[in-house]
């Protein structure tokens, strides 16, 4: 296995620069999320290597990093924050009703 460690495309690697010092237009922006997320993550590539599960675990360790980046962009956000709240609420509700107990 060999680490892909620029993009195919050189404009797809001149867009991340861009992205990354804040100076991507929109179009950089979409690409390089693209990139990242298609190319250099393999989200949707076939993990497996039959000749070596070092490189499956490795494969799937960056796919991991694609999925998640992919489940930011398809969730609502202000759910989850509300969730975490009542959650948290929640727990300083049993905490105190255990020092009551």
């Amino acid at each position: 296995m060999q680490l892909k460690l620029i993009p195919d495309d050189i404009v797809d690697g001149y867009a991340i620069q861009a992205l990354a010092t804040g100076t991507a237009t929109e179009d950089q922006q979409k690409r390089a999320f693209n990139c990242i997320v298609r190319e250099l993550c393999g989200t949707y590539d076939m993990t497996f290597d039959p000749e070596s599960e070092r490189v499956t675990a490795f494969n799937e360790g960056r796919r991991s990093i694609g999925r998640a980046l992919v489940g930011i962009l398809s969730t609502n956000l202000t759910i989850i924050k509300e969730v975490e709240k009542v959650k948290r609420v929640a727990k300083e509700l049993t905490v105190n009703r255990k020092r009551k107990d």
